[in-house]
């Protein structure tokens, strides 16, 4: 059966502590290309500066990259959910030390979810059976 195949692949000899190590620096290269790229577009929208829609496209090809080297230790879920998660985290420290913005409760209890959800993601990761 096809699946069984794409296990092993999807796991490749590591543990799941490995695999997030490994997996953990690409999603979060992932979440700043992304970020990067859409200031990038945003910008050369607004400046009416067709160049950036080139070196955005170039910023997403390589998050494509990344995204296919990340598949190597864990399956799309998981690094899906690493992604949104760490690109919430992202938003809101660079909001808060780059641009100053303030964080109140909800923001704060957002990004406790966010934690929470890699933790309990992982914690799956190591117990798939549930047990």
């Amino acid at each position: 059966m096809q699946s069984s195949s794409l296990k092993e692949e999807v796991i490749n000899g590591l543990g799941p502590d490995s695999r997030l190590r490994i997996v953990i620096p690409l999603v979060v290269a992932i979440s700043f290309l992304e970020c990067y790229a859409q200031y990038n577009l945003k910008n050369g929208r607004k400046n009416k500066n067709v160049n950036c829609l080139f070196v955005s496209a170039i910023l997403y090809g390589f998050i494509c990259y990344l995204l296919y080297l990340s598949y190597q230790y864990e399956g799309m879920g998981h690094v899906n959910l690493l992604w949104s998660c760490i690109s919430i985290i992202l938003a809101y420290v660079v909001g808060f030390f780059i641009f100053g913005e303030h964080i109140n409760k909800y923001g704060k209890i957002a990004l406790v979810f966010a934690i929470l959800a890699i933790y309990f993601s992982h914690k799956n990761d190591e117990n798939p059976a549930g047990e």
